[in-house]
């Protein structure tokens, strides 16, 4: 049949570059740098607070788990406001919110993204500590971890499956798949604004982390989420999908500590 065209998988899709370019044409005046400069310095500055504060707490026991929970969700707040200011002018340009970095609400569909997202992340997941396993006989990993909880009471849990699961995968991903990677393309194609965001991203989860190796070991597990749903982004356009894998990876790492030191 001459003009049959095979439509595309969705994993073969490349919805965010096409947003990209449409941006670009539409609006070629730059982002600048702030829009994922921001972010990062509010980031960072939310890092060195609380690690400060953090010096002050309980040296262990439910008081020291419950300060920590109440670091990261001021910390979140902080971030959330830090995202929006720096956010808005690039929103306001664009016509809002879902048209400047694909925030939306969930879908029906979005179990086929979800599943396809999960099955790499934890493939990824896998692979890197089956890596560093071989590397440093297992060492690595252990030191990798950088989620600390001791005796958890019902209400401690409930906080950090909260934070955790649901608020911690919409920061992020709004920040590093949504105004950096987004940020990015307008100067490069998607893989390496890819790369440079996860890159961002992983770095970002390793400052609890005292050894070289378990830091490596750490960046590189939490690299493979954010490749993951950098390329979830590109074959929907959305950040919902990547938010959903994000809560189940966060889940997944939350129950095993929590069944840990239970």
């Amino acid at each position: 049949m001459t003009g049959w065209r095979r439509q595309p998988l969705l994993a073969e899709r490349t919805v965010l570059d096409q947003q990209m370019q449409w941006s670009r044409r539409t609006d070629p005046r730059p982002w600048g740098a702030w829009p994922w400069l921001g972010p990062v310095v509010v980031f960072a500055g939310t890092i060195i607070v609380g690690q400060i504060l953090a010096g002050r707490a309980p040296a262990r026991g439910g008081g020291r788990t419950v300060m920590a929970i109440a670091l990261n969700l001021g910390a979140e707040a902080v971030v959330l406001t830090g995202l929006y200011f720096f956010g808005r002018p690039v929103a306001g340009r664009a016509g809002g919110w879902r048209a400047a970095i694909g925030l939306d609400w969930v879908r029906r569909q979005d179990w086929v993204p979800w599943l396809i997202g999960v099955a790499l992340s934890f493939a990824g997941r896998i692979g890197v500590g089956v890596l560093f396993l071989v590397l440093t006989n297992g060492r690595a990993n252990r030191e990798a971890q950088n989620l600390h909880v001791t005796a958890p009471t019902a209400a401690q849990i409930a906080f950090l499956l909260l934070l955790a699961v649901v608020i911690a995968p919409v920061v992020e991903e709004i920040t590093f798949r949504g105004l950096l990677l987004r940020t990015f393309m307008r100067r490069m194609s998607f893989w390496p604004a890819a790369l440079l965001s996860t890159t961002v991203f992983a770095l970002f989860h390793t400052y609890e982390v005292s050894t070289v190796a378990g830091a490596l070991a750490l960046a590189g597990g939490v690299a493979t989420l954010g490749m993951t749903n950098c390329y979830l982004v590109r074959i929907t356009g959305r950040l919902a999908p990547g938010m959903l894998v994000h809560a189940a990876f966060n889940l997944v790492a939350t129950v095993v500590v929590v069944v840990q030191a239970s």
